[in-house]
């Protein structure tokens, strides 16, 4: 640690200020999560040039506080170099200390990052891309600023235990949007579309309430394919929801998974070497051309994986639907007491009211009730307002112009009559569409749940698909480890096909030699740097 700053605090003491935090975050009983961390990095390249100084680091801290609108907030600045690039670390508690709200931290990844990327123009620095994105994806932090993980797609992700995916580049849309545009057009069905779809190395995905298309490793969304491509339209032309495709699909693939098991030889009493043997001969059939039957393998268990990719993202999706249907099931639930307390309280206020302007305020409303039946409740306003006598005989006595005060109080408070009913009718009607929220709610819980079960029938409890992710992973790799450069090259799969196995195969082998450097660089230590992988 170089050093630490404070702000708002009366001491820098590790446990004193978590304490005072603690203690000002108990004054916010909406706020669950008040502590607030983030970081920036600085280039190792600007550490060693001497740009990176201490006074710098304070004065970037300073103003990311100012531009964040943190000033007024408890917080903790560590300015760190126990890594080859020097870092900033900020520790906030979100509730105010004086007006005891929480800071609002909507899109503030984003913000952050444009942020720190004016900054460091200001102070002449570079601008890194995220250092943890790219470790993630294993590899090296790139010079060029094309398109990276967003962090709703990184954290996403994260949360959801998968590798996260790299958005499509603008002219990579563009030309992709050109080869699938006749396919859109003619497809008749899911089915049709999705094999049209494959045959170019391309499968549709849920993703949140719409759908991507992706290749194993970008993604564009569907609304990038043109004006004309839309999920619902689609839905409506093939007359099927996407959802009950991949239930169906699932059950194809989980069909067909279990067609390929077949009954192997028992080898248990034989010896190790004869095993191995007698294993290799059932897992694999020789083939004429062993470099085109290793391509084709590797298309094959590269399509198996994306099928499997499918159903998980369908799985995801389903989960989602579910817990989303019940928080809203939930919400109105709870929504119903309060709605209630508004109506009770609209009640009394007519009620009250009409007592100070009618003499039998019961009698007033029940006549009011039954001209809203009849004419409508316009037309029943505007004879209201053209009679006041038609509700009932109103409170005090009139000689004259000499009014009692009976009379004088009522007709004060009957220019509020109208106003008055129309706030209890509003008060009724959102607590009728809030019952109405509730039923409708818990019908899409019932089918949630529904669909999610489907799925699981199909594709077994998250823990089995998980199982089953991971062999197919391993399924692939082991495939590609068996293709060559030239041998993709030579296959008579399609152009489009042909580079997403060359990509996928040059990224592989880009990993590989990254481990390899990895553990040159810890044997001159004795260590094997590749076991604090991921």
């Amino acid at each position: 640690m170089e050093f630490v700053e404070r702000r708002n605090l009366h001491t820098d003491d590790p446990r004193s200020a978590a304490a005072v935090m603690d203690a000002t975050a108990q004054q916010s009983a909406r706020c669950k999560q008040p502590a607030y961390h983030f970081m920036i990095t600085f280039d190792p390249k600007d550490a060693a040039a001497g740009k990176v100084t201490p006074e710098l680091k304070r004065k970037v801290a300073q103003q990311v506080i100012e531009r964040m609108g943190l000033t007024e907030h408890q917080l903790l600045v560590y300015s760190h170099r126990d890594t080859d690039h020097p870092h900033l670390h900020f520790l906030v508690n979100r509730v105010h200390p004086e007006k005891h709200v929480a800071y609002d931290r909507h899109q503030d990844g984003r913000r952050l990052t444009g942020i720190v990327q004016e900054l460091a123009r200001e102070h002449g620095l570079n601008i890194l891309r995220n250092r943890e994105y790219e470790r993630d994806l294993g590899r090296d932090v790139v010079e060029d600023f094309g398109p990276t993980v967003s962090d709703a797609e990184y954290w996403q992700a994260r949360r959801e235990q998968r590798e996260a995916q790299i958005p499509f580049a603008k002219d990579d849309i563009a030309d992709l949007r050109s080869r699938l545009k006749d396919d859109f057009i003619r497809a008749r069905d899911w089915d049709d579309l999705a094999q049209r779809l494959a045959d170019k190395g391309v499968t549709l995905e849920r993703k949140g309430q719409g759908l991507i298309l992706t290749d194993g490793e970008r993604f564009a969304k569907l609304s990038d394919m043109g004006k004309g491509v839309r999920f619902h339209a689609l839905e409506e032309r093939f007359a099927e929801s996407f959802d009950d495709h991949m239930a169906r699909q699932a059950a194809r693939v989980a069909q067909r998974e279990r067609g390929k098991e077949e009954p192997t030889p028992d080898t248990s009493g034989m010896a190790p070497r004869d095993r191995r043997t007698v294993e290799g001969m059932f897992a694999e059939e020789p083939d004429r051309d062993p470099a085109e039957a290793a391509v084709r393998r590797f298309d094959e268990a590269d399509m198996d994986f994306r099928y499997w990719g499918q159903i998980e993202a369908s799985y995801r999706s389903a989960a989602g639907k579910v817990r989303y249907a019940e928080r809203q099931h939930s919400f109105a639930e709870k929504q119903v007491p309060r709605d209630e307390a508004w109506l009770g309280k609209r009640d009394r206020s007519l009620n009250d009211i009409l007592g100070k302007v009618y003499r039998d305020a019961a009698k007033a409303r029940a006549v009011w009730d039954d001209l809203e039946e009849k004419f409508g409740i316009r037309d029943a306003e505007r004879m209201i307002e053209k009679d006041p006598f038609i509700l009932g005989a109103v409170r005090g006595m009139r000689l004259g112009d000499t009014r009692t005060a009976d009379r004088k109080e009522a007709r004060r408070y009957y220019r509020y009559i109208i106003e008055r009913r129309r706030r209890w009718r509003d008060a009724r009607n959102r607590l009728e569409h809030t019952r109405s929220e509730i039923e409708q709610a818990r019908r899409r819980v019932k089918q949630s749940i529904r669909d999610y079960e489907l799925l699981q029938q199909i594709a077994g409890s998250p823990q089995v698909l998980r199982d089953t992710m991971l062999e197919k992973i391993k399924a692939r790799a082991r495939a590609l480890s068996r293709v060559t450069e030239k041998a993709i090259e030579r296959s008579r799969l399609s152009d489009e096909r042909r580079e997403q196995l060359h990509r996928a195969w040059r990224l592989a082998k880009e990993r590989r030699l990254e481990r390899e450097r990895k553990r040159e660089r810890g044997r001159a230590f004795g260590l094997d740097l590749s076991l604090f992988d991921k």
